[in-house]
């Protein structure tokens, strides 16, 4: 586990908080903090600080082995992935137990690995039914849930908006990820995206298969992606074979396009696709009423089925972020 090896420990490792969203509000973090404070023996155990910069990110107290636990293991306490206000009250309880009782390590690092330690760790935790109490769904062959075909669909996107000037770059965003077939297609071409899914089974299947990428994909709402990133936090939106979208239905995935519009940044490329050209019209109907200025992409095939119109553009300058 890339935690482990950051760090340099051998023991089993635990965070706190149940996943990356609840990380944004850890108030369990919070808690247990101010409890430990109080605890006889606080000052005389052993503890790791992780910083960058000066500044905690996250703290890990060993708790040895005993009658009830039959093994050694490390808590994982952060705070780094929470708004400004509870990421200072995080800060200034690590450092009121920090001065109790100085870590036998300080261990350096860059946000971006911590996340990605912490983004692989709760992967791990999923495929490993860790977080299901109880899972029925028995893995599947790769065969029989990824197609090539599909794959290949989504390549020929790319190239299409290559010829175009759309191409994405830089940090970028992949929303209703699904399995991972699409984000396959976008590690194939040389990308990197962070992808979100809501459910959690399918992204189980795709860590499974080792499509997804441990580090780079969470279990997350793309109605509420603002609520975990700031504005402007990615060069390109994109999201593939989005729908079914009626008219009953489209106030979810006008949501979910708003959504997206808000974490991008001035200039950032926004790509969606579906298979029907009243589906398409609705979401270029809201992208550009978020300010995002694009076109509308008859890409039919014979085989009538997957990304069959696309929208791509870019978000304007004078785009509202929304709150």
């Amino acid at each position: 586990m890339l935690l482990q090896e950051l760090l340099g420990i051998d023991e089993e490792i635990y965070l706190i908080e149940e996943s990356y969203t609840s990380q944004r509000t850890p108030e369990r973090t919070l808690q247990y903090l101010n409890r430990f404070r109080n605890f006889p023996d606080s000052g005389n155990t052993r503890v790791i600080r992780v910083r960058e910069a000066g500044h905690t990110l996250g703290l890990l107290f060993f708790n040895p082995a005993d009658g009830d636990v039959p093994v050694d293991f490390w808590s994982v306490f952060t705070g780094a992935f929470a708004p400004a206000a509870l990421k200072a009250r995080f800060e200034a309880l690590a450092d009121s137990l920090l001065a109790l009782n100085p870590p036998e390590k300080n261990v350096e690092l860059s946000y971006e690995t911590w996340l990605s330690a912490v983004n692989e760790y709760y992967s791990l935790m999923l495929v490993n039914r860790n977080l299901c109490v109880s899972c029925s769904v028995r893995p599947e062959s790769y065969s029989s849930v990824f197609s090539e075909n599909r794959i290949n669909r989504v390549t020929e996107i790319l190239e299409l908006l290559r010829k175009k000037g759309y191409y994405p770059e830089g940090r970028l965003l992949e929303v209703c990820c699904g399995n991972g077939m699409s984000t396959l297609a976008l590690y194939r071409s040389g990308l990197d995206p962070l992808a979100i899914e809501i459910n959690k089974c399918t992204v189980c299947q795709g860590l499974e298969q080792q499509v997804l990428n441990p580090q780079k994909v969470m279990v997350m709402d793309a109605t509420a992606v603002s609520r975990y990133f700031d504005p402007g936090s990615f060069d390109a939106v994109m999201g593939f074979m989005l729908g079914l979208i009626y008219e009953f239905n489209k106030e979810l995935w006008i949501r979910i396009i708003r959504e997206a519009v808000s974490v991008a940044a001035d200039g950032a490329v926004l790509l969606f696709t579906v298979s029907s050209k009243p589906e398409i019209e609705i979401l270029a109907n809201a992208l550009s009423k978020a300010g995002v200025e694009g076109e509308i992409v008859d890409n039919k095939d014979v085989e009538g089925a997957y990304d069959q119109w696309l929208f791509v553009g870019r978000k304007q300058k004078s785009a509202l972020s929304i709150q």
